[in-house]
This record gives structure tokens, sequence and C-alpha cells, in this order.
């Protein structure tokens, strides 16, 4: 499968599938390893918390075209390490509320993983950002 980030994406361009598969999956663990730390501290500091990502962090997020993607897709358009650090800290911050703001698969849906963990994935086309909603801080 090759997907325009394959071309697009400097990091990505011209390297076999096995060995895309590792960078994707050494950014993962990166990514992971950066929620780890942040995300306790956040929670010690704030009742809610926004949190962008470009994938979706969880398969329940990764839609397409009003479905959860399938497992051949899956891998390319999900990371499952962000996931379960996500779902882990969370767990253990029941008084705090995340929600996730993600695209990536150019189709929209909300998956409430937890009580206190939303993710809404937008919708998107090439070259045709568009609002997904407002959000109010008050």
């Amino acid at each position: 499968m090759e997907l325009n980030d394959y071309f697009l994406i400097k990091e990505l361009t011209g390297l076999s599938r096995q060995r895309r598969f590792t960078e994707l999956a050494k950014l993962g663990d990166q990514a992971a390893e950066y929620f780890r730390k942040l995300l306790p501290q956040a929670c010690a500091r704030f009742k809610n918390i926004i949190l962008l990502t470009h994938v979706p962090p969880f398969r329940e997020a990764c839609w397409h075209e009003g479905r959860i993607s399938n497992d051949e897709y899956l891998p390319h358009f999900a990371c499952k390490a962000v996931g379960e650090v996500l779902a882990s800290v969370m767990r253990k911050h029941p008084e705090c509320k995340l929600t996730v703001l993600c695209g990536h698969t150019h189709s929209p849906g909300v998956a409430n993983l937890l009580p206190n963990l939303c993710v809404k994935t937008g919708s998107a086309e090439y070259g045709h950002p568009r609002l997904q909603e407002l959000i109010i801080i008050e």
C-alpha cells in the first residue's frame, strides 16, 4: 500500500515497506514516550486537556467512510503505542478529562474510549482543510 504520505513526507520517501514500518514504529514509540512524561504533568495542573495529534491514537478513532478502518489499513492510519499510553494515564487520572483532536484518515468520527477520554477525528480533502468545530475556552 502506498499512501500519499509515503511520497510527500521526506523521512518516509524511498523507504522499503519494512524500513517504513520500522521508522513509523520508532516515531510512534517516541511520541508515546513524550506523552507518557507530559500527560501526567498536565493532569496534575488542569482538569480539561486538549491534545492535538495528526494520527488517530486508537483503532476506534480510525474512520473511513463512516466505518472503522480494516486490519489491512489500520497500521497506516493509527498509532497504537500512543493510544496505550493515553488510556493508561487517563485511567490513573479519572478526575481529568482528555479530548484528543486528530485527522489523517480524512473521515470524521467520535470515539469515547473511557469516561474521561474522547477522540474526535476530523474530516478533510487534500488541499481543502475545513473547520471541524469551535472550541470555546472560558
